[in-house]
This record gives structure tokens, C-alpha cells and sequence, in this order.
């Protein structure tokens, strides 16, 4: 049966990281739950926890198609560290920079109870340490250094996985916008005093030149309001005070 998958800011349950004791039917059931809502979200692992469930229980699934069932993990063995770009269903849309053991072994049972073991490096490393989190009432927020965690808040007060920094450029993107509006802006102004020296007929083409300068420098003020937003909040210390500056540089451009 097709789960829902728990997200930020739900918190599932105060009582996680149950292990599994029997090894029955009701336990076949939620493995099997795991894997349909896997398959119905296209993921690549899941745990217990991620459904509402206070099991210890991971499913991963391999290129082939077929699938680990992790059952009460233990890591034993651990070795060096990588500092991956991680994603989780948790945090839909967000990513953040986490610290990992390289390689580890982990002990844990299978569907049938039996003690297993295994060795993993790479992605797969990565992800049975981040599940592995889950089964204890946690996520990757805890793994992160204490700026990435600044700049990951920053994210999830947003809703955006575009912001990059905390601080405050003096210098946007978007003020190319306002040089290229400030050149058509000079164009139109010679053109307004030159057509106090020319023929009738120049006149008239000059005029059609005008509406066609007046009409892009309206444009460009309604692209430089929204680029300007889109810009700041991928800056948290100065996007909530941007915004006013925004729309009076947007007003005076447009007076």
C-alpha cells in the first residue's frame, strides 16, 4: 500500500528507532508498504520512519531493480569522510552540503531475522547513513556544519533550494538590466531634442523609433521587478530589505 511520505516541518513521532522484534507478517507488510510508495514517488531508498513508522527498517534499491531490506542497522566499522551534496524527500527540493564516513560495514538482519553484513563505499554508503539517521528521529540538518546549517535554514524559510550565500553582494545581476534601460533612456532623450532639427518625414520615422525605445524600457522595468526578487532571496541577510528598494527604483525608472 501507497504511504504518505513525511515532510518538513511534520515531525512523524516522538517514537522512533523501535527495533524490529518479530519477524512476522506485520513486518512483511511494512516492508512491502516501503517498496510500493518507493516505486509510486521514484525513489531510491526509503525508511520506516519516513512513512510513520517507528520500525527500524531500510529498503534500498539496487540498478537491477531488486531490493536490500535493512532490518535493525548498526554501523561497526567506519572509514575517512566525504562531504556529499545531499537531497532528501524530507526536505522536497532542497539540498545541502553534509559530512559522511567514505566507507562503513554495517551489521543488521534480515526479513527472516538473520544476522547479516555489509560493506559499503560510494552513494550507497551515503544513503544508508541517511536513513540510518531517520531511524532515530533525525535528518541530514544535524550533519551539517554550523554555516551550512545558516545558509540550509535560509532555504527552508524561503522555499527555495536557489539561495547560495547569507551575505550581501553590493553588486546584482540585476543591474545590468538598469544600464541597459539607462542607455535606450539616454537614446530616447537625443532623439526627443533632435527632432526639433529635423524634416517632417524624419520626423516620422523617428517618432516610431521613440515608441519602440518607450515600449522596450517598459519592458525592461517589468523584468528587472521580477529578476530583482528572484535575485535578492537568494540572499538572506538583505532580501527581506531589498524589496523596497526594488519597487522605488522599479517607480522612478518607470516615472
Amino acid at each position: 500500500m501507497i504511504k504518505e511520505i513525511i515532510k518538513y516541518p511534520t515531525t512523524p513521532s516522538l517514537e522512533f528507532g523501535g527495533n524490529v522484534r518479530h519477524f512476522n507478517q506485520e513486518l512483511y507488510d511494512l516492508i512491502d508498504d516501503i517498496k510500493d510508495t518507493m516505486q509510486a514517488n521514484d525513489l531510491n531508498a526509503l525508511a520506516a520512519f519516513q512513512i510513520g513508522s517507528a520500525y527500524a527498517v531500510i529498503v534500498i534499491k539496487n540498478e537491477d531493480g531488486s531490493y536490500v531490506e535493512i532490518i535493525n542497522p548498526r554501523i561497526i566499522k567506519r572509514e575517512g569522510t566525504v562531504e556529499p551534496i545531499e537531497t532528501t524527500a524530507y526536505f522536497p527540493g532542497l539540498s545541502a552540503k553534509t559530512k559522511r564516513y567514505e566507507k562503513i560495514k554495517v551489521m543488521y538482519e534480515d526479513r527472516e531475522g538473520k544476522q547479516q553484513f555489509l560493506e559499503a563505499d560510494g552513494d550507497l554508503s551515503i544513503t544508508i547513513q541517511r536513513k540510518i539517521d531517520y531511524l532515530f528521529g533525525s535528518n541530514f540538518r544535524v550533519r551539517l556544519s554550523d554555516e551550512e546549517r545558516k545558509l540550509f535554514d535560509s532555504k527552508l524559510e524561503f522555499g527555495t533550494d536557489a539561495i547560495t550565500d547569507n551575505g550581501c553582494p553590493t553588486v546584482f545581476k540585476r543591474d545590468r538590466i538598469l544600464q541597459v534601460f539607462r542607455v535606450f533612456f539616454i537614446s530616447a532623450i537625443l532623439g526627443l531634442i533632435g527632432s526639433f532639427f529635423v524634416s517632417e518625414e524624419t520626423l516620422q520615422t523617428l517618432t516610431r523609433v521613440e515608441n519602440y525605445l518607450m515600449a522596450s524600457m517598459l519592458g525592461l522595468i517589468v523584468i528587472y521587478f521580477f529578476y530583482a526578487q528572484y535575485e535578492g532571496k537568494q540572499y538572506k541577510n538583505c532580501s527581506s530589505c531589498q524589496i523596497g528598494n526594488i519597487i522605488g527604483t522599479s517607480a522612478i525608472e518607470l516615472t
